[in-house]
């Protein structure tokens, strides 16, 4: 009987001992393996909020493994029926042509009403994260939806209608800007509701849809001691007009000169705006990743409830607190104060342990420095590289691009896709279909020097950036590229020739808007596509009539 109670112990032992090891083994497998994910977007860069929701979600999905794709609506300056067509046509042309996706992710209402609308053609068994919605209504109803999660943009309302009667008692007059975007009527109807609960409130919405400038500013013009502004969406007035965040808070504050103006998002505040307690794209952009990361190492989203909660930091601006009597004193506890005065108060908030601990920093500054410095060091190269070609990938152009922008600097783009990259995926499989990548990476490579450097943005896309001011640098470059790729490349299941699409835009040649430079040379790629491909397209030679 004893022996027989210890086999079962030890047989016991034994098949814990199994599954543990095969969870290990099933986790260290996902870990290595790269995830595909197609991120759409309503907006583009230019739209303040953007950058942060990007950043917060590369940070929130760790150490995963991921290959993105981004793809930007510009919703806010493009939203005709042609418009959403020529979208719907390129997404399609990415999700038929190149690759299936592990994932897809919407940012904002109107990716992700195209996503609704689309997800049963496109994507219909691929989980669905979403981030930045302001209709609670269709945030709730797409959590409904089978392998779908994420998180609903809510604004603070009551936090900050709380702080408006605390800081500014005797403005009794709630003036509520406003436009007839699809995100402004989804903030209007969180509004809505959260008026419902607050009868005693008196208000005046002010849709800038309806009204032209002139007329914004009339009316604006006509506030006086009574009212504060809450500044929900300002994005175009009714001539059509499109307005960037920061070009709305500039001219509501020109006009509503002495009123003060709240905002519940931390995007531009400052340009005259007080501030409030703001939703934070940063921090959903990094839940939204936290989800994306839980879902593509085995979780199903359907077990992931709808987040829902405020997500919020307060920030204000020193002008506009100085301009209101507003000392740091009244406002919401850990509150980031924008061009915040130097002073002893503020020394002493940040810095309460030095005067204690200043000893001991002095002896392991040496050491902290120098271990931040090494990991920060390796952490910006890892996160401006290519996983797959170990060369530049799309923040580190980017980021190159921005500079040159900045500058005013001439510089040239040249996009490179491999043709039919499908056919070879669908013949040889995905690993064969990565050696053809790889491969195609190094002969960049081997092109780059001081005037020009290549990065891989995803998939067989490829963008080239150069400097040179040479008048036939850009031709030279593509002809280079097509030589190098001529011939056939060693993989595993033998040699394999390709060959590759081009297009190449200059500035300020080309194009004398240097943030557009990029459209140009998509434009370019894809006259050499309908050309037959297998050649190369300077944007000044496409016939523009």
């Amino acid at each position: 009987m004893k022996t027989l109670r210890n086999c079962i112990i030890i047989a016991y032992f034994a098949v814990c001992l199994f599954f543990a090891s095969a969870l290990k083994v099933g986790a260290e497998v996902a870990l290595e393996r790269q995830f595909r994910i197609l991120f759409i977007s309503s907006y583009g860069f230019s739209n303040a909020a953007v950058p942060d929701q990007l950043a917060g979600f590369e940070e929130g999905l760790g150490g995963v493994n991921v290959d993105i794709s981004y793809e930007f609506m510009d919703s806010d300056k493009y939203y005709g029926g042609l418009d959403l067509q020529n979208f719907d046509k390129f997404v399609r042309y990415k999700i038929f042509s190149v690759r299936s996706y592990d994932l897809i992710v919407v940012a904002d209402d109107t990716a992700l009403r195209y996503a609704i609308n689309n997800r049963a053609e496109l994507f219909p068994d691929v989980p669905l994260v979403f981030m930045g919605v302001n209709n609670m209504t269709e945030a709730v109803t797409a959590s409904a939806m089978k392998n779908s999660t994420g998180i609903a943009e809510s604004p603070d309302f009551e936090s900050n209608y709380a702080l408006m009667k605390q800081l500014f008692p005797g403005r009794k007059h709630l003036n509520i800007i406003v436009d007839s975007s699809v995100a402004g009527q989804g903030d209007f109807v969180e509004f809505m509701k959260f008026k419902d609960n607050h009868p005693d409130i008196r208000s005046t919405v002010i849709n800038t849809s309806y009204y032209t400038a002139d007329g914004l500013q009339e009316v604006l013009e006509s506030l006086g001691k009574d009212d504060i502004i809450l500044f929900l969406d300002f994005s175009v007035d009714g001539e059509k007009k499109a307005y960037s965040l920061k070009h709305a808070s500039d001219f509501l504050s020109t006009y509503a000169k002495d009123i003060p103006i709240f905002r519940l998002t931390s995007t531009d505040v400052g340009h005259g705006v007080f501030g409030g307690i703001s939703y934070s794209y940063y921090e959903a952009g990094r839940i939204a990743g936290e989800l994306s990361g839980r879902i593509l190492m085995g979780e199903s989203a359907d077990d992931i409830p709808l987040m829902s909660s405020s997500v919020s930091t307060p920030y204000f601006d020193q002008e506009a607190m100085d301009k209101y009597g507003i000392v740091y004193s009244q406002l919401p506890k850990g509150s980031v104060v924008l061009n915040e005065h130097e002073n002893l108060a503020k020394f002493y908030r940040e810095n309460k342990l030095i005067s204690n601990l200043s000893l001991i920093i002095l002896l392991l500054m040496a050491v902290i420095i120098f271990i931040l410095n090494a990991t920060n060091s390796r952490r910006k190269k890892i996160i401006r590289t290519d996983f797959l070609t170990q060369m530049p990938n799309r923040k580190k152009l980017m980021e190159d691009i921005n500079q040159a922008i900045s500058s005013l600097s001439p510089y040239g783009l040249i996009m490179l896709d491999v043709d039919h990259f499908k056919n070879i995926n669908d013949t040889y499989g995905h690993g064969v279909g990565d050696e053809i990548i790889v491969g195609v990476g190094e002969r960049l490579k081997q092109l780059s020097g001081k005037e020009v450097t290549f990065a891989r943005l995803g998939g067989d896309e490829f963008c080239g950036f150069f400097t040179s001011t040479e008048p036939d640098a850009g031709r030279q470059i593509c002809e280079a590229i097509i030589s190098s790729t001529k011939s056939p490349f060693k993989t595993s299941v033998g040699d394999i020739t390709i060959t590759v699409s081009i297009g190449c835009a200059t500035y300020p040649a080309d194009f004398d808007i240097p943030s557009n430079l990029m459209e140009c040379a998509d434009s370019a790629l894809y006259a050499t596509k309908e050309n037959g491909r297998n050649g190369y397209t300077l944007f000044s030679s496409i016939d523009k009539a």
